[in-house]
């Protein structure tokens, strides 16, 4: 008996396992536009540091 789950249960942890997902993506979400931006910028100042080839 103590292995069985009741529904209240159950459901609270779906909900919470939900609220995890959604945090995860957004925070995947942040993170894949920072590495965008970031990049951009390296890709910037790369393109200014770069001396003429003569």
């Amino acid at each position: 008996m103590a292995d069985a789950v009741t529904p209240t249960t159950s459901s609270s942890s779906d909900a919470a396992i939900a609220k995890m997902e959604a945090a995860f993506d957004a925070a995947i979400e942040k993170s894949a536009k920072i590495t965008e931006i970031t990049t951009e910028k390296k890709t910037e100042l790369d393109a200014t540091k770069q001396r003429p080839q003569n």
